[in-house]
């Protein structure tokens, strides 16, 4: 069922900020390191694939707690530990299987609300984004914090077998680590969110995996690195996604003409101009950062959302939607007026 605020106390996005790395890791350095052994790949290849010139790679003791801690610190000092009513640790990462990384980035922050995961795979953050306004439309907490911290270079196999293992991973060399903190509260003026809805096809989910980590394959290392059918994942995104995204827009009675600004999760280059085409999204509407970070999981609409703010393009009254992808596969649109 779609949401529809009831009145204009809408919950909205009131602050984002978002950590990269230091290390940047080009995609002529990246070949360089898969063809170690066996030049797997051709020159210049990953970025005619994935349209990624180059990415950010955490260093080995940096979990994926600190990359979200490091982008909402300031946040928190902003807006005051004592008026966050409730945290929500919203990626793909996570630092252990138990506890909750939540509560690891909550320590880190100095924190004392509640907090929990949130773990939708590449749409973890627009899940979290749907249950913080929930929170705030039935009045549960006021100010939610919504920390993401991705870091999948980790799920990258650097040394692969030979050109058929390659080639099922190949998607992971569009990965890149990120870090990202959105405020959620509740506006007095009639901006914020006031459409969403969600799909979820589950019978797709072996197109995209990393199967290690669970009880699947609770020890086998093997099963620690990204496996994935890529061209069949995209064409069922395709399929499941261009009606559904049309639909919401005719539940909730807008025109693409009528939005500013659309934000996608972006995997590459090539599959953000493939959803512009088969959605018939004006090109120049949508806000591309998968060039310079690559595929930052969950991080990368925080990302979008933190760089068009940043960059002067997203004013008040804007009307803007925020389409999520993910593996799984799950698929979601969310609508709102920009502060």
């Amino acid at each position: 069922m779609a949401f529809k605020c009831r009145n204009t106390l809408r919950p909205y996005i009131s602050d984002i900020e978002i950590f990269l790395p230091e290390r940047t890791v080009s995609s002529f350095e990246l070949e360089n390191l898969i063809n170690k052994k066996e030049k797997l790949l051709p020159e210049g290849s990953i970025e005619r694939l994935f349209g990624v010139r180059e990415r950010r790679y955490a260093d080995a003791d940096m979990q994926a707690s600190d990359l979200g801690a490091n982008a909402a610190r300031s946040l928190v000092e902003k807006h005051g530990a004592e008026t966050i009513d409730c945290m929500i640790f919203a990626s793909a990462s996570s630092d252990l299987f138990e506890p909750a990384t939540a509560n690891i980035a909550q320590a880190k922050l100095g924190l004392n609300c509640p907090a929990f995961d949130v773990k939708n795979a590449c749409n973890s953050f627009v899940t979290a984004l749907q249950i913080a306004s929930s929170f705030i439309d039935a009045n549960t907490y006021k100010k939610i914090l919504i920390v993401s911290g991705e870091k999948t270079s980790t799920s990258i196999r650097f040394e692969p077998n030979d050109a058929e293992d390659l080639k099922k991973r190949l998607a992971s060399l569009s990965f890149g680590d990120a870090g990202s903190a959105v405020m959620v509260e509740q506006s007095a003026n009639g901006c914020g969110i006031y459409f969403q809805k969600f799909k979820t096809v589950g019978k797709h989910w072996e197109l995209c995996t990393i199967k290690g980590g669970g009880t699947m394959f609770p020890a086998d290392f093997e099963k620690s690195y990204f496996e994935g059918e890529t061209a069949e994942l995209a064409n069922v995104f395709i399929k499941e996604g261009a009606g559904f995204v049309q639909s919401c827009f005719i539940e909730a009675g807008l025109t693409l003409s009528e939005i500013d600004y659309i934000f996608t999760h972006q995997v590459s280059s090539k599959s953000f101009d493939v959803l512009a085409a088969v959605s018939s999204f004006p090109r120049h509407k949508m806000i591309k950062v998968c060039d310079l970070y690559g595929n930052t999981a969950s991080a990368s609409i925080p990302i979008s959302l933190y760089t068009a703010q940043k960059n002067g393009l997203l004013k008040h009254g804007d009307k803007i939607a925020i389409i999520g992808l993910a593996a799984g596969i799950s698929i979601s649109i969310q609508l709102m007026i920009w502060k």
